[in-house]
């Protein structure tokens, strides 16, 4: 039994390996209508998360100006000054507002491009399928047959995101209520460390081990729904039929599932880091204009650089998004093969 389990773990990782090289080797034989649709959802976070943005910063114009006359006032005074304390909760309440439509907009973009990748392999394996039989082959798939394959799984799709979302914000939050409550000291003999009361070994394993432990059960979540929607376009069922069906096929294979989801999760991580460092120097030129602009308003200014970085990153993030969606699908395909196999008897039944 002890040597079983570096057995299994070899045997999921070689698994994880092959569906990521069949998802990348499909992604460049189909990168037309692969890298087409992320075009098409950065374009839409362009364009719809920009405009909600800027929508933003138009609301809240007069509380940046008013920001710049306090500390104007502040300094003529010789007073002392914290930026927006007057302006913070005013600040609060339009975030409130744009980061739901944000979030939305993510999900909407996140949403058609798993559905418009599960299409996508689903006509390469049918066209490697029909190149067995002479003359008959498919038509090339171009954005809008893409869009009119897609079509009617988006709303069942979204359904699916949202389900997931809600099914991850329970061990999120309630990671997050736990040092909530331990900072407003409401947990007996536990105590927030400061700079002359080190971390007791309480608090790391209540306040840091416990949070931990929690939110990686969030994550584990995501990982056994990754696949429902792939199990939507391919099955056509409604969303909890495909998160059920998502749910089942991942757990004789969760090795093999965290090893892919895992490695989809690091280079996503990665690639955002990178793409909000080189984010950096559009914020610089962001903020000379804005500056020009706003006859040196830094208040304004100050927010933009900080919000640039992200919003590049995030507007070229389905760039990458699309093969992560193609390699979901064959894991989809792989696993849903194996359990074909072993649903099918090996031999004739003999009465």
């Amino acid at each position: 039994m002890a040597s079983s389990s570096p057995v299994i773990n070899a045997h999921g990782c070689r698994a994880g390996n092959v569906v990521v090289v069949e998802g990348l080797r499909l992604t460049a034989r189909a990168r037309r209508p692969v890298f087409g649709s992320a075009f098409l959802a950065s374009a839409a976070a362009l364009l719809i998360g920009g405009g909600i943005v800027a929508s933003a910063f138009a609301a809240s114009w007069g509380l940046f100006l008013q920001a710049r006359r306090d500390a104007e006032y502040s300094i003529e005074s010789e007073d002392s000054y914290v930026a927006y304390a007057d302006q913070w909760d005013a600040f609060v309440r339009v975030a409130f507002c744009v980061y739901p439509l944000l979030l939305l907009v993510a999900m909407g973009l996140i949403t058609w491009l798993l559905t418009a990748q599960a299409v996508i392999v689903a006509h390469a394996r049918e066209c490697a399928a029909r190149r067995a039989q002479p003359g008959v082959a498919l038509g090339a798939l171009t954005l809008r047959t893409l869009w009119r394959g897609s079509r009617p799984h988006i709303g069942a799709a979204f359904r699916i995101q949202l389900l997931t979302l809600v099914c991850a914000l329970v061990p999120g939050l309630a990671g997050l209520l736990i040092l909530v409550v331990i900072d407003m000291e409401m947990v007996p003999g536990i105590v927030w460390p400061t700079y002359h009361e080190p971390a007791t070994v309480q608090f790391i394993l209540a306040g840091r081990i416990l949070p931990v432990v929690i939110w990686v059960c969030g994550l584990v979540l995501l990982f056994r729904f990754a696949l429902a929607t792939a199990v939507r376009a391919a099955d056509n069922c409604s969303a909890t039929a495909a998160m059920r069906r998502s749910w089942a096929l991942t757990r004789t294979a969760r090795l093999h599932t965290i090893a892919v989801c895992l490695l989809c999760t690091g280079v996503v991580t990665v690639t955002f880091t990178v793409l909000k460092l080189l984010g950096t120097y559009v914020a610089h030129w962001a903020g000379l204009l804005m500056l020009a602009t706003t006859g040196d308003n830094v208040w304004v200014t100050g927010v933009l650089v900080i919000i640039v970085p992200v919003a590049v990153a995030l507007v070229l993030l389905p760039l990458l998004m699309a093969p992560v969606g193609v390699v979901l699908t064959c894991l989809h395909k792989r696993l849903d093969d194996r359990a074909e196999r072993a649903r099918v008897p090996s031999g004739p039944l003999i009465e």
